[in-house]
């Protein structure tokens, strides 16, 4: 059984999905901590492109409740709704930059759902997004929260007591997971170590000529025919 691991992201991109395509399970990385003040955390933030111009999308997210408490879980992370024009702002922005896109009417709803969505919890929007995206691009693979599992090792060897506990035989990584994870500790397990060598489709996006790789999966969504994309996300 081929399992990959990965944080719910906020809007993933399109490399996101392709890696989960390849694997018959995904395990939801929710029991990790991370800094919720973090402009570079990929949970909270995600690029889309705004009149032909890379533009970072960002939602708020309450700091610890302890004064000195740094790093939080990502399923007890929450969104700061006393910010609403903040979240009200991203929603615009998403509806000006796309409002012109030839599938935007069609996929519309995933942005806004998100945006209307009144529970405060960053994970549970996250996922709604993830889990919708994956219906419409026809992926349907098993999908573990790594928080139900009790495995509190950390580093490489938390990738392989996770792998262990659902009873992987394969391991799907990203292309940079070289330059953290020791590869050496999945062959001592016996786990298969394979990394996603994934090339990023290229096709005509709103209002620039030079394709702009690495944005939200809404960016292909609102540009591309679904049942085009769900060939890509397969084959790439």
């Amino acid at each position: 059984m081929k399992a990959t691991i990965h944080q719910p992201d906020f809007m993933p991109w399109f490399g996101f999905f392709n890696k989960i395509s390849k694997c018959d399970t995904w395990v939801v990385l929710d029991h990790v901590e991370n800094n919720p003040r973090d402009a570079a955390f990929w949970g909270r933030r995600v690029r889309i492109l705004v009149n032909g111009q890379p533009t970072w999308l960002s939602i708020p997210l309450n700091r610890p409740d302890v004064a000195g408490v740094i790093g939080v879980p990502i399923r007890d992370m929450t969104i700061n709704l006393r910010e609403p024009k903040a979240l009200q702002k991203c929603l615009r922005t998403v509806q000006m930059a796309y409002a012109a896109a030839p599938y935007f009417e069609r996929h519309r709803d995933l942005v806004e759902s998100y945006f209307a969505d009144e529970d405060p919890s960053l994970m549970g929007r996250n996922m709604r997004f993830i889990e919708a995206v994956l219906d419409r691009l026809g992926l349907r693979p098993r999908v573990i929260a790594s928080s139900s599992l009790g495995v509190t090792s950390r580093g490489t060897r938390l990738l392989v007591d996770i792998l262990h506990a659902i009873g992987a035989d394969t391991y799907l990584c990203g292309g940079g997971a070289g330059g953290y994870q020791q590869d050496e500790m999945f062959a001592a397990a016996g786990i298969a170590l394979q990394y996603n060598r994934f090339e990023h489709p290229v096709y005509r996006q709103l209002r620039t000529e030079q394709f702009v790789p690495g944005l939200s999966i809404i960016d292909a969504l609102f540009c591309v025919p679904t049942d085009r994309l769900a060939g890509w996300v397969r084959t790439l």
